[in-house]
């Protein structure tokens, strides 16, 4: 299915609600925010994998793309840093989410919580030295 940004997707289908691909995170959106280098389709499964694989947390969720276990990049910060986790928020609790490519060694609230980063590493995608640096905020090669 083709998405459009800005445009309110249902996703009851799968039991999550609705979400909206935010201009404001694609070229030519907001400067000062980071930007999914994915494709609309990429970042539409990136959050159904996180509310379905239950990366949530009251009403933040985070996600990551894996090729063969690999963590995949999903974005970049304004100033073209690699960015490879993605978080979604429901901001106003209506079951109506959007999201971005989250920076978590520059924005402590964009570290995923610790109930997910175990379940990251035991899915395989993460170690827990990985898990530990990205708590901490600190760089490590995902």
């Amino acid at each position: 299915m083709p998405f459009k940004a800005d445009t309110e997707i249902d996703l009851t289908a799968h039991n999550i609600g609705k979400y909206i691909i935010s201009s404001q995170h694609r070229r030519k959106g907001n400067p000062n925010k980071s930007i999914w280098t994915i494709t609309f389709n990429e970042e539409v499964n990136c959050f159904i994998q996180a509310l379905t694989g239950d990366w949530k947390r009251g009403t933040e969720a985070w996600g990551v793309k894996v090729i063969d276990n690999i963590i995949q990049v999903v974005g970049q910060t304004n100033d073209s840093k690699e960015l490879k986790l993605a978080k979604f928020v429901d901001g106003t609790n209506t079951n109506v989410w959007h999201g971005y490519p989250a920076d978590y060694m520059s924005k402590a609230q964009d570290r995923p919580a610790t109930n997910i980063l175990k379940l990251w590493v035991n899915n395989g995608y993460l170690t827990k030295a990985k898990m530990s640096k990205i708590r901490l905020g600190q760089s490590c090669s995902l």
